[in-house]
């Protein structure tokens, strides 16, 4: 490949970079207000239960299953606070966006070099080696999954992967699988809740 073909690429690879993390910041924002309303939530689940308790209200409240209620109630609270502080959705989120930022710094400086067909080897080593600076700077954890948030960053970038007609619509199919799957555990814990209260309070 020759200089030309090797600047196009790297700036194809920093793109693609770049928008991925972006997505994945807003991703892990999302999930960082997810995790925390679903602990208030729960939280106030909880206390709404012992005041259907103290005061002898609701239909079903004296059944034996108010008790069981209350300890998942209490599980989900633990499991979730816990969750939030291994994952550190709200400070991985600022790191995802930061990093997302200097690669779009880096690919301003680049992008007159891909153009003007200017480029030279010296350029080229220059921005691989900033490129992955970027990138070891802002390291992120393995566990974290951004397969969703790299298919979308690709349906951003048409004239570089093609992805266009029924390819397209697969796509974005399996983009909302895998949001789906990502979030499912927060509608998984409040809709069983929901319905316990219900069923406590009105039957």
């Amino acid at each position: 490949m020759n200089i030309e073909g090797s600047f196009k690429n790297l700036y194809k690879k920093m793109d693609a970079t770049s928008k991925t993390r972006f997505y994945a910041s807003r991703r892990l924002k999302l999930h960082a207000k997810a995790s925390t309303y679903t602990v208030v939530f729960i939280s106030l689940a909880l206390i709404f239960v012992s005041l259907l308790q103290a005061y002898d209200l609701g239909v079903n409240i004296h059944s034996k299953y108010t008790s069981l209620v209350q300890v998942f109630a209490a599980i989900a609270v633990l499991v979730y606070s816990l969750l939030i502080d291994k994952n550190e959705y709200a400070a991985l989120s600022e790191k995802m966006y930061s990093c997302a930022s200097k690669l779009g710094e880096l690919k301003q400086r680049m992008h007159p070099y891909k153009e003007s067909g200017d480029a030279t080897e010296e350029k080229y080593n220059e921005f691989q080696k900033e490129y992955w600076s970027v990138l070891e700077l802002y390291e992120t954890h393995s566990s974290n999954d951004f397969s969703a948030d790299n298919l979308r960053a690709r349906l951003d970038m048409p004239e570089d992967y093609g992805i266009t007609g029924r390819k397209k619509i697969e796509t974005i199919l399996d983009i909302y699988r895998m949001h789906v799957l990502n979030f499912i555990s927060y509608p998984l814990a409040i809709i069983p809740l929901l319905w316990s209260i219900k069923w406590l309070w009105l039957g």
